[in-house]
């Protein structure tokens, strides 16, 4: 399977300090008590900026999963209280975790720092806002021991790439994570997949399985392509020649903050998958490059129309330019444009189908609540490949 690129940190429950049914509790009244300040922590983060009031509404996602984590040895029910001993022994494994996650060391310590400067602002509108539960010489030990962390990291951010696009409401965020149809389908899959099976020796699934699976998605190329998300995404477990469900798989579906999470992750990998299929030279592997182009145009709000997605450069884009195809493909560049551009339809067709591409309006959009899956899946990837032509032509020029 294709090496993942999903990126945004993610939570493991800690091994052996809290049953799988304790953690579910515990992680259910975080999330009531830190919903409960969400409009306040907003007001106090945003200070009445608009456009950082999503990034402010992002944060309490990393607090509901830290606080989870870091009170999953204590009794009762969650306060507004930090036992510092408690963050100084989860937070280590717990920005372990988040570097984990990220492709390169670059992103890593960029996700650690946005993590620590999260929780940073946490503690701040606790104290400022006269909410913390502890005593302050509590306070001030968990401030030490985040501040340290911050310090060794190289300093904190407190804001991304990401922080430009549109952002959904809460409503449009919880919609997606549990009713988008891809969301769906995968819990078909996990339906059908049931405590375990046997997979082939690459992890995938066997004719007959398959097609079994085709029955609960409605075909065959869906079902292996999601299957293979779903691996990625962590949401099944394929070693040792069996699939089991993965530690995800219990998230998956519901709007809380970790049920977004898993969403959005199973979303990237599923566009991973379309935008990877093929070799490059191959029609599969031009089909996907000229994809990943057109969707990382979409998130950077500059969409393609699909009628020149069809036609393949025989009108100019606007805006934006042309796919630029048509020079590279030879003496029967016409036929090998028409079947590109009907493979390409056919992809964003079935994404748009999964819930991940847009076109009602005749643009190739991403809806707002799929932007941050799509995104991870292309534009650093599309970046990529840009650095790659310009240090061909540089090496040209020598």
């Amino acid at each position: 399977m294709p090496k993942s690129r999903t990126r945004k940190p993610k939570n493991t429950r800690p091994g052996s300090a809290t049953s799988l049914g304790d953690y579910e509790r515990r992680r259910r009244s975080v999330d009531l008590m830190v919903d409960g300040l969400t409009p306040e922590y907003i007001a106090w983060a945003s200070r009445g900026e608009d456009d950082l009031s999503a990034f402010a509404a992002g944060q309490l996602l990393v607090v509901k999963m830290f606080i989870t984590v870091v009170t999953s040895l204590g009794k009762g029910a969650p306060s507004l209280r930090l036992d510092p001993d408690h963050v100084a022994g989860f937070l280590t494994p717990f920005l372990d975790d988040v570097a984990g996650a990220a492709e390169d060391e670059a992103s890593a310590v960029d996700d650690q720092r946005y993590v620590v400067g999260t929780l940073i602002d946490w503690l701040s509108f606790l104290e400022e806002t006269g909410r913390w539960q502890g005593t302050a010489q509590e306070l001030e030990a968990v401030a030490e021991v985040l501040d340290a962390e911050a310090e060794a990291l190289g300093g904190i951010v407190d804001s991304g790439p990401r922080a430009d696009l549109p952002q959904p409401s809460e409503e449009e965020a919880a919609e997606f994570a549990a009713n988008a149809p891809f969301v769906g389908h995968a819990l078909a899959l996990l339906d059908w997949l049931g405590p375990e099976r046997e997979t082939t020796p690459d992890a995938g699934l066997d004719p007959d399985a398959l097609a079994a699976a085709a029955e609960r998605v409605g075909s065959e190329a869906r079902a292996a392509r999601l299957w293979e998300a779903m691996a990625n995404a962590e949401l099944i477990d394929v070693t040792g020649g069996v699939a089991r469900p993965g530690e995800g798989a219990a998230d998956l579906g519901k709007s809380d903050g970790l049920g977004r999470l898993e969403a959005q992750f199973l979303g990237t990998e599923i566009v991973v998958a379309a935008c990877t299929d093929g070799a490059p030279g191959t029609p599969e592997g031009e089909t996907s490059a000229v994809l990943t182009t057109i969707l990382a145009a979409a998130v950077r709000q500059e969409p393609f129309p699909l009628a020149d997605v069809a036609s393949l450069g025989e009108g100019r884009t606007e805006p934006g330019e042309d796919l630029g195809v048509e020079e590279e493909l030879g003496a029967d560049a016409s036929l090998q444009l028409k079947g590109l551009s009907e493979a390409l339809v056919a992809q964003i067709r079935e994404l748009e189908a999964l819930g991940l591409v847009d076109t009602g309006d005749g643009m190739v959009n991403v809806p707002v609540a799929a932007l941050d899956s799509v995104y991870d899946a292309v534009v650093d990837y599309d970046d990529e490949l840009v650095e790659e032509d310009v240090e061909d032509e540089d090496l040209v020029e020598d």
